[in-house]
């Protein structure tokens, strides 16, 4: 997993794969969306397209690859793993 900035200033978290013909392919990418306040919201990368299979772009549009953050890897994780995890603490009955 990495995180992406494109020439555009878009970043992108997500499987990267390089490719032979100077390009690269990522796959089940997620857009870095500022939420305010020191925040970070994700959005499927071209949510309304199939570019979660996989999407490539010329290595000239990236400015950069690198290893996200542990916390920053681990939510995606979670998000792509469809598994929900319920909040921690005591189920009481009434």
């Amino acid at each position: 997993m990495k995180l992406v900035r494109l020439s555009s200033g878009e970043e992108i978290i997500g499987n990267v794969k390089k490719n032979k013909d100077n390009s690269v392919t990522i796959t089940n990418g997620y857009s870095l969306i500022p939420a305010g306040e020191g925040k970070i919201g994700f959005m499927p990368f071209m949510a309304y397209t199939e570019a979660a299979n996989g999407i490539t772009i010329a290595e000239r549009f990236i400015l950069f690859m690198v290893e996200p953050n542990s916390q920053l890897a681990e939510q995606i994780k979670q998000m792509d793993s469809k598994i929900v995890v319920p909040p921690q603490g005591i189920i009481t009955g009434v």
